[in-house]
Formats: C-alpha cells, structure tokens, sequence
C-alpha cells in the first residue's frame, strides 16, 4: 500500500465513521467500568489467595543503595 492508497483509504474511513450516540457512549463506559472491576477483583483474589498460602516473595526491610541481597 502507497502512500496515495493509505490516504485515500482514510478518507473513506473519516466519512463512514459517525459520533456515538449518549446511549452507545454510556454502553461503552459501563463495559470498560465492569472489565476493570473484573481484572481488579481478581488481582485482589490472587494477592489474597497468595498471602494465604504463603506464596509471597519475602522483601527485607533493608532496601536501599547499597543493600546486599
């Protein structure tokens, strides 16, 4: 694809493209809010299943500079 092709195939994009409606963009928002709740909440499980079962890294309170490992 040229660059004449890719300009004209953006022009097409750009006029077929619409603004969402306030439904479609309250729709949208309200997907993207329960996908990061999800991902959230299930972090939060693993972390907490981890911490049960002891599966934690251990960090040393000395963290610094010049900290030897």
């Amino acid at each position: 694809m040229n660059m004449g092709e890719f300009i004209d195939s953006t022009k097409r994009l750009i006029h077929v493209t619409t603004k969402p409606s306030r439904d479609e963009l309250s729709l949208m928002m309200k997907i993207s809010f329960l996908g990061v709740v999800i991902a959230g909440s299930l972090g939060y499980i693993i972390r907490i299943l981890f911490l049960f079962l002891n599966l934690m890294p251990q960090t040393s309170g000395t963290a610094g500079a010049g900290a030897t490992p």
